[in-house]
């Protein structure tokens, strides 16, 4: 795999113990299941999708029944503060491919029929951009390439090669000065649904479930009576003030009394750490934690609306 994967059978033919730790070197393309996925290109999808890097630094990473403790909580809470509302809005953020998201969604369905459930990340697709010389480069919607493709490489754009790989680091160099070069008039545009299949198919038969281009930092004033946001507010990915406006925008989305649920997930031994939020008046109170709690607890406790 010194050059890339730029093919399915090449990926296929991977060790499995592998393909999980490829990174930027297996071509994003490759994310493609079309209609009728099978299990086998469900498990691509989530092995690639595992490792993929957007231009912000963050990575996707996710993995099946992740968040099931959080979920099984979850339940009892909204049952407690809204059992009697007639209608329960949910928005999950950040949800990467949502993956945990349709798990929490298909729960929560049947506790609560009439839920709506908005699942929502700032990608949901990526763009691919064929030149008739046989280039192909992967770009997020904004226009930042991330990865470009002429077999048989198969290089990162955005994040640098290692410098181990000279011949890897001139062809990005090259990748990119051609990039600058390029008019999308020239090109064939194709999207890649960075959206779990499993995801998909909710979208497709459960009208109360949909997908959303949204950040952590977006209001939504009033609408939502649980908002859920793991894995992102974290302090080594955004700076106190960020963390704050943060907190601010999810209390100004939530109904009086809504719930907050925030936390991560520890790399090491994949616990998760939450703490469950009430929003009162316009401050927050704490009603619940998971393991240690979340990090920015005392971020959030200091946070107004």
């Amino acid at each position: 795999m010194t050059f890339g994967i730029h093919s399915r059978a090449q990926y296929l033919n991977l060790p499995e113990e592998r393909r999980r730790f490829s990174g930027a070197r297996v071509a994003y393309n490759l994310l493609r299941v079309g209609e009728n996925p099978t299990p086998e290109d469900i498990r691509v999808f989530e092995d690639i999708s595992f490792t993929l890097r957007t231009s912000n630094g963050t990575f996707r990473t996710t993995f099946r029944n992740r968040f099931r403790d959080v979920d099984a909580a979850s339940i009892g809470w909204i049952q407690q503060c809204f059992g009697a509302a007639p209608l329960v809005r949910i928005q999950d953020r950040a949800v990467s491919s949502g993956l945990t998201s349709a798990e929490w969604a298909q729960l929560l369905f049947r506790h609560f029929p009439s839920v709506e459930f908005e699942a929502s990340d700032l990608l949901v697709e990526l763009e691919e951009l064929s030149s008739a010389g046989g280039e192909t480069w992967i770009v997020e919607p904004k226009g930042t390439p991330l990865q470009y493709i002429r077999p048989p490489f198969v290089v990162s754009l955005h994040h640098p090669e290692s410098w181990r790989n000279p011949i890897l680091r001139w062809v990005a160099s090259r990748a990119r000065v051609r990039f600058a070069a390029l008019s999308r008039a020239d090109c064939r545009v194709s999207r890649i649904s960075c959206i779990h299949p499993e995801a998909q198919a909710l979208i497709q038969t459960n009208p109360n479930f949909r997908f959303q281009v949204r950040s952590v930092f977006d209001s939504t004033p009033g609408r939502c009576h649980v908002i859920r946001t793991m894995n992102i507010l974290n302090k080594a990915y955004f700076s106190r003030e960020q963390l704050t406006e943060a907190a601010s925008a999810v209390l100004e989305s939530l109904v009086p009394g809504g719930i907050w649920i925030v936390g991560r997930t520890l790399e090491e031994d994949h616990t998760n750490h939450v703490t469950f939020f009430r929003r009162c008046d316009d401050q927050w109170q704490v009603l619940d934690r998971i393991g240690n709690g979340s990090e920015i607890e005392d971020v959030a406790l200091a946070a107004r609306r």
